[in-house]
């Protein structure tokens, strides 16, 4: 089974090696995996408007058109089955918003809790 994962950033960077990470994670894991990359919100809802449920979304939560918890929401009205995690560098500034999401990851991006987050995301393991 393939997992469908995406993620929201307005650093492609931040895109790629987070792509990355998951990618290798997968591979290692023998699970096959599909990433969609988003750098707005709108471009993100189209994704979703666009495509079978996400399995789980990575979403920043600061975008130059808006912010990842109206991406959580509108993901959550599509399915309520997709797991969604929150990056941000401020995760305190978003305590009153956790609950749209299943997971909050903390920027800068370290590689090896990033991993662990995102087995924790996926329920893997």
């Amino acid at each position: 089974m393939t997992k469908k994962i995406l993620i929201v950033d307005d650093v492609n960077f931040n895109i790629e090696f987070e792509s990355k990470i998951i990618l290798n994670m997968m591979s290692e894991l023998k699970i096959d995996c599909n990433i969609d990359e988003a750098n707005t919100v709108e471009k993100a809802y189209e994704l979703i408007d666009n495509s079978d449920p996400y399995d789980a979304m990575i979403i920043d939560m600061n975008l130059p058109d808006g912010t990842g918890v109206e991406i959580a929401k509108y993901a959550r009205k599509k399915s309520e089955e997709t797991r969604l995690a929150a990056l941000t560098i401020y995760p305190n500034e978003y305590a009153k918003e956790r609950s749209y999401f299943d997971l909050f990851m903390k920027k800068p991006i370290m590689v090896q809790s990033f991993m662990q987050n995102f087995m924790r995301l996926l329920q893997i393991g």
